[in-house]
Order: C-alpha cells, then sequence, then structure tokens
C-alpha cells in the first residue's frame, strides 16, 4: 500500500461534527436522511444487535467518513490495504467513546471497543470469519454499499452520519438520566434509599449509595482536593488494584478505604479488609455491614478487628445515611447525582439505574 492511501481524520475535528449532527438530529423535526431502504433497514439491524462490536465499527465508520470523506467505510487500520485506509480505533478512542459516555451509552458503554476481535482487522471483510459470519456479512454489504453509493454521489456522509445518528437515538439510554426534584427532604430521601438498598442488585446499589454519600460528605466538609472513586463490587481484587470498593484521595494520595459489604460478613472477610488496608500502609480502614454478620461469626469477625496492626472501623447504611442530617438540601440532591453518576461509571445493571431513576422521579 501506498502512503497516498493512508488518510487521516483529526479526532478534534470529528468530536466537533459529532456534537454538531446530534444536535442537529435531535432538534430536527426529519426521522430519514437517505434515500435508501437498505441503508435505513441494516443501519438499525445492526444497531439492535447484540453484537455491540459492530455498533461501534459502523457509527465510527459513519463519523470518520463525514470527519474525511477520503477515509474508506470499511477502513479499520492505517495499514488496511484499501484506498482510504486509516486508524479507526484513534478516533473511536477519542472521539466516540467520550461521546457516548455523555450520551447515555446507547452502544453498549465500552471504554475500548476496538480491542474485540471484529475490529482486531485491517478491515471490515468476510474472508476474516467471525463466529457469526451472518452479522459480519451483514455488517460488510452495508458499509460496502455506503461507500459505493457515496462514491457515485447518491449519497452524502453527513446524510449517512445523520442516519446512523438517527438509528441510534432511537436506542434506550443506558445511563441514569433524570430530572433533579425541587427539595430532598432528609427523612424522605433516607427512607427511599433504606428501600432501595434492600436489594443488592449484583452488589451494585450498595456501594454506589456509600460511594455517594462519602462524595456528599467531602465535598461539603472537605473542598476541592477531595475525589472520591468507586469500583464495580464484583470485580475480582485479582484484577483490581483499588484498595477497596470506594476509595477516597487528597489530591492523589489515598486517605482512606472502604470495604462495602451487602452479605453477611464473615472472620475471613474482616480478614481480607485488613490485609488490603495493610498493604496500602492505611492506618484504619472502614467496612460498612449491609447485612451485619453471619450467624455464628459475629464474635469473630470482631475478634479479628481488634486484633488488626490498622484500625478496622464498621459502619452500617443507616449510620452513613445518618451524616445526610449535617448537610442541606442542596446537598442532599447532589448526593442523588452523585449516586447516579457512580451508577454509570461501574456500568451497573440497568434494572438498578431504572430503579434508581424512578426512585429520584417519586421524590418530588
Amino acid at each position: 500500500m501506498s502512503d497516498l492511501a493512508e488518510e487521516n481524520v483529526s479526532p478534534e475535528a470529528a468530536s466537533e461534527i459529532l456534537n454538531r449532527e446530534w444536535k442537529h438530529v435531535l432538534s430536527d423535526d426529519a426521522t430519514e436522511y437517505v434515500d435508501d431502504s437498505f441503508v435505513q433497514s441494516n443501519v438499525r439491524d445492526v444497531l439492535t444487535d447484540s453484537s455491540k462490536t459492530y455498533r461501534y465499527i459502523l457509527v465510527n465508520a459513519a463519523l470518520s467518513k463525514a470527519a474525511n470523506p477520503e477515509i474508506h467505510y470499511r477502513a479499520l487500520q492505517a495499514g488496511s490495504s484499501l484506498d482510504g485506509a486509516y486508524d479507526a480505533r484513534s478516533v473511536a478512542h477519542k472521539a466516540l467513546v467520550p461521546w457516548e459516555k455523555d450520551h447515555g451509552e446507547r452502544l453498549g458503554g465500552s471504554p475500548e471497543p476496538f480491542v474485540n476481535n471484529p475490529a482486531r482487522h485491517p478491515e471490515v471483510d468476510t474472508g476474516n470469519r467471525a463466529r457469526s459470519s451472518r452479522k459480519q456479512e451483514r455488517l460488510y454489504n452495508l458499509l460496502q454499499r455506503l461507500e459505493d453509493k457515496v462514491a457515485q454521489g447518491a449519497l452524502e456522509p453527513t446524510d449517512v452520519l445523520r442516519e446512523t445518528l438517527q438509528a441510534v437515538s432511537e436506542l434506550e439510554s443506558k445511563t441514569v438520566e433524570f430530572e433533579s426534584p425541587s427539595a430532598a427532604p432528609y427523612e424522605l430521601i433516607a427512607d427511599k434509599i433504606e428501600r432501595y438498598i434492600t436489594e443488592s442488585g449484583n452488589g451494585e446499589r450498595l456501594p454506589a449509595v456509600v460511594a455517594g454519600i462519602v462524595r456528599t460528605y467531602y465535598d461539603h466538609a472537605g473542598g476541592e482536593d477531595w475525589r472520591v472513586d468507586c469500583e464495580h463490587a464484583n470485580v475480582s481484587d485479582e484484577f483490581s488494584n483499588a484498595a477497596g470498593d470506594v476509595e477516597i484521595f487528597r489530591g492523589d494520595a489515598l486517605h482512606k478505604a472502604i470495604e462495602v459489604k451487602d452479605k453477611p460478613a464473615t472472620r475471613s472477610s474482616v480478614q481480607h479488609a485488613v490485609e488490603k488496608g495493610r498493604l496500602n500502609e492505611l492506618g484504619e480502614y472502614l467496612f460498612v455491614l449491609g447485612a451485619g454478620f453471619r450467624s455464628g461469626e459475629e464474635r469473630d469477625a470482631r475478634q479479628a478487628a481488634e486484633d488488626a496492626p490498622i484500625e478496622l472501623i464498621f459502619i452500617t447504611p443507616e449510620e452513613l445515611l445518618g451524616t445526610l442530617k449535617l448537610v442541606d438540601d442542596a446537598d442532599r440532591l447532589s448526593f442523588l447525582e452523585a449516586v447516579g453518576e457512580f451508577l454509570n461509571d461501574m456500568r451497573a445493571n440497568q434494572s438498578n439505574k431504572r430503579a434508581f431513576t424512578e426512585l429520584v422521579d417519586s421524590i418530588d
């Protein structure tokens, strides 16, 4: 392949185009932008299929072609033999992924969609057999038709992007989105949150609530130097460098860490928390007792905490919720927003996000 066949797509320009055309699609009365039933139906078939990577490939290709009409719709890598080869992953990582995160994660919320096998070839090609050849052929045929129609002057790249974004807008938002209530009285908030966390939600609900409370407390009392991070509770320690389910940083320095247990605590789980605190050189470590202690284990678990080389502090969700008494209405509204953000950031199950949205909507 000659150097002349390789094209460049500016992620900055792509981001600008993506935001502009998304606003256009949302504000426009039109619902069709290309006069081609094959394109219309196949765009929607790809975007509603279970193969997440193909969704990203399609939207990224439509965006890149609108940013630089010289690229080839089927190209994935600069090393492709196609005229119009370019680095599709760079555009996806720098333009599409950040945009999607702020617009409902309708494609699936993947932070690195182009590391999956279907996107790790030089171009979309039926010779690169995936497990589902039918889906791959559908994407290939769609992208090649778009390439041919644009080359013939029958379609405009911007209209193709608009048609694609129109189809994206028809997908359900996967993130927590709600209108903040006008007021957030403590007793009402506490009652609804307690009801919300009675269900584990695959270990997602309580950590998000704890992180939201902690962020609200530090934002209120600590100023701008503090940061609260929350990791999905089911991430194995083997694949995580986090000191706890919830971490509190001052600047770049780890200040505290919290183990959030929504199942009955045991001596073993207490010892595990102590070890994480010790390894991270923390003088104290918080342990949220979401479901108390396992029957017959409380004495041994408390003894393990007492014997620990660091201070292990047990705290209940009710005690944490009580700190919301110390802040005002505006801070409690910020708490609700923070819980929603943490549910989004951990890519919580849609049912947990939906339940929280319904909780907030019921406050007014």
